[in-house]
């Protein structure tokens, strides 16, 4: 029983065993399962790590070529306005000193090398523009400005402008405006002269014989804007197919012959659609080679509140026109509704006999216009009936009526609009009302004084220029210069005091508020000199844009002798500085002091109100004979100097500070009197005698009428800088 027993143990003792080895070798199994496991996830982990990195990297990577592709984009940008600007700079040089030299006596051969010399650096000119322009575009700087004008009148003035050179070909341009398109709209005018400029430019360049028509009309309109299409159609070269996508990228014609033969950079186009997709609208052609060319683009203008179709002249001028022409009917009855005029055609003589005697009174037609080929026969009759009414004459190909031949409206069939326009417009004269007609003295013209004794008195004279404002400081040097004068300049009233111990002149022309140190301060510094030393009296007289009574007498207690209140004529600065210079011309100008327009010294409110347009051309016209192509650079001095000015003056606002809002209006007032902007510098003037008096209840706001002033005069100036362009082009 005990052995049975021990036999029973010992089994029971080997199943143990047996189990716990069985056990030992699954947990082992078990644990190099999970060891097993464990090294695969680990490299799982591994591996999911390195992939992780490698897209990190990888968008790393992509982020850093991403922006060195960006900074390539911008560094290229920045090229290409650098290298504009520096080309920019010495055009400025060449071209007024070769229209300097035009003037003078030159032979023949020399004459036909200058114009060359002449034409080579404005055709440059216009390529470092265009490239200015799209270096703009690339860099993302160009701004679309948003302000309300006449689409009837930039038209009118552009295909005034483009007509010369369409002509000097033998070609005619006509417009073609939708009755349905509203004139006043909301945009940027600058930049969409630019682009219906260039496509114009072009069907011009394209074009031997034939026409342009510029076409205007209406696709659509919502709630805030109208959806307008303009197309550009000439009957040119035509573009082939396959060279009509890839017209628009940059730096790119139709085939190298074309930049051979008719010259350009290809960018023109480029431009076109970069700015035209800045105003959210599209462009393209529709062309057949050797028939012509449509280039056309869409783009929304806003709406102006409560604009009208056509404007408020009263009952619109009636207009018969007696034509059995169909096309030249059709062509008529869209024109001349944009001109103000109301149109009624009939096919015979007969019928307009008949409305003309209907009339009951001679002003109930403006016009009759009469189409020559058409009539045949019944000239003599119209002629008649109409001999009240203006009577103008369409002639073809056919010899002229003999009854016609002291006719002096008698227009040809292929005249240009502007000649069909002209003979249906009435002259306009003015005449003040009864009780104000100025005295039969006051119309009576002044003494004539001998110019060429002015300029002779005047030559080699040597001025001392004494202005801050860098725009004023270039009008004064041209205008003396052009007087004859020999112009040294300072830019403050120490560095005028520095001049005036190392040199003589013969005058000095001091502004009268600069830095370091102003020009009464100077003056009086001067003089003071002059009682220590027994010096002879140096004639100072005072340039400064205050016209008011009370600033004339502080600049003579200063010691000045004499007052020129800007903007400064030419007239007038020879007029004052003979009466300094040159005493010897007493006998032809009175030697006295000017008296300027006395001023009333008045606070004005934010709220006032002034007629005064946002730019006289007149001044930058008169500007222009004197500066010539430098009238660009002085227009673009003064924007970028009135910038920084206008920002001061809003912090001047906000504290506000009525000494450094009376300063910097003063500054702006006279560099914007001399650029012709006169509706800035009046609200400029507004702030300065509020500042002054110490009164202004709302600065902010006259503030802000300041930078909507300065807003409109911005476009007006780049707009006459686009003028200029286009008609050195022209004129190309």
């Amino acid at each position: 029983m005990q052995a049975a027993n021990r036999w029973a143990l010992a089994a029971l003792a080997c199943l143990c065993a047996l189990l716990a080895a069985l056990a030992a070798r699954a947990l082992a199994d078990t644990s190099e399962a999970f060891a097993q496991r464990s090294r695969d996830n680990e490299r799982e982990l591994q591996r999911l790590r390195q992939e992780q990195q490698r897209h990190v990297q990888l968008e790393q990577q992509m982020l850093q070529a991403k922006q060195d592709a960006e900074a390539a984009m911008l560094a290229k940008g920045e090229f290409l306005a650098t290298m504009s600007h520096e080309i920019r700079t010495p055009l400025n040089g060449i071209i007024p000193m070769l229209e300097m030299v035009a003037q003078g006596p030159l032979a023949a051969e020399q004459r036909e090398m200058l114009n060359t010399a002449s034409e080579s650096s404005r055709a440059l000119f216009r390529i470092v523009d265009d490239i200015l322009d799209y270096s703009k575009l690339e860099a993302q700087r160009l701004e679309l400005e948003i302000t309300t004008f006449n689409l009837r009148e930039l038209l009118d003035s552009l295909l005034q402008l483009m007509q010369r050179s369409a002509q000097h070909k033998g070609l005619r341009i006509d417009l073609v405006l939708d009755p349905a398109v509203r004139l006043a709209v909301r945009g940027d005018p600058v930049r969409l002269r630019q682009i219906l400029s260039n496509l114009m430019v072009n069907a011009i360049k394209f074009t031997e014989r034939g026409g342009i028509q510029v076409h205007v009309r209406r696709m659509g309109e919502t709630n805030a804007q109208h959806l307008l299409r303009f197309e550009v159609r000439d009957t040119g070269i035509g573009i082939d197919a396959d060279q009509q996508e890839r017209l628009f990228s940059a730096f790119t014609q139709a085939d190298a012959s074309t930049t051979r033969l008719y010259g350009g950079t290809g960018l023109g186009l480029a431009i076109c659609k970069r700015i035209i997709d800045l105003m959210h609208g599209r462009i393209g052609l529709d062309s057949i080679p050797g028939q012509g060319s449509t280039f056309w683009f869409e783009i929304p203008l806003l709406k102006v509140i409560g604009d009208l179709r056509a404007p408020a002249h009263g009952i619109q001028p009636r207009v018969l026109l007696v034509s059995t022409d169909a096309r030249l009917r059709q062509r008529l009855e869209l024109v001349l509704p944009n001109w103000g005029f109301e149109v009624r055609s009939v096919d015979t003589v007969q019928e307009a006999l008949d409305l003309l005697r209907s009339a009951g009174t001679p002003q109930h037609w403006h016009a009759v216009v009469g189409d020559l080929p058409s009539l045949r026969l019944g000239v003599a009759a119209l002629q008649r009936a109409g001999g009240d009414h203006r009577l103008v004459w369409l002639h073809g190909d056919a010899p002229l009526p003999t009854e016609l031949h002291d006719s002096p409206r008698v227009v040809s069939r292929q005249a240009s609009d502007a000649a069909l326009r002209a003979a249906l417009s009435e002259p306009v004269i003015a005449t003040p009302p009864a009780g104000q007609l100025p005295p039969v003295a006051a119309m009576q013209a002044p003494p004539p004084q001998t110019l060429q004794d002015k300029d002779a008195g005047l030559a080699g004279a040597r001025v001392l220029l004494v202005e801050d404002n860098p725009v004023n400081l270039l009008v004064a040097q041209k205008l003396l210069a052009v007087i004859g004068c020999e112009v040294d300049t300072a830019i403050n009233g120490q560095l005028a005091l520095d001049k005036l111990h190392a040199a003589s002149y013969q005058a000095v022309l001091m502004d009268c508020q600069m830095p370091v140190l102003d020009g009464y301060a100077a003056t009086r510094h001067w003089r003071e000199h002059e009682a220590a030393t027994d010096a002879a009296r140096l004639p100072i007289i005072a340039m400064t844009a205050n016209a008011m009574a009370g600033d004339r007498q502080r600049c003579l207690d200063a010691g000045m002798d004499d007052y020129l209140s800007k903007p400064i004529s030419r007239e007038g600065l020879q007029a004052c500085l003979l009466r300094w210079c040159r005493p010897a011309f007493d006998n032809v100008v009175e030697s006295r002091p000017a008296e300027p327009v006395a001023v009333e010294e008045a606070p004005a409110s934010a709220a006032q109100t002034t007629s005064v347009p946002v730019l006289d051309r007149e001044v930058l016209d008169e500007l222009r004979e004197i500066a010539g192509a430098e009238t660009a650079t002085i227009i673009d001095v003064f924007l970028d100097d009135t910038t920084p000015l206008v920002r001061q003056l809003q912090e001047a606002a906000v504290v506000p500070d009525l000494e450094q809002l009376r300063e910097l209006a003063h500054s702006l007032k006279s560099a914007s009197a001399n650029v012709g902007a006169l509706a800035l510098s009046a609200a400029a003037r507004r702030v300065e005698l509020a500042a002054r008096a110490g009164r202004i209840e709302r600065p902010a706001v006259m503030v802000a009428l300041i930078i909507a002033e300065f807003a409109r005069a911005r476009l007006a100036l780049i707009g006459y800088q686009s003028d200029m362009r286009s008609a050195q082009a022209m004129r190309a």
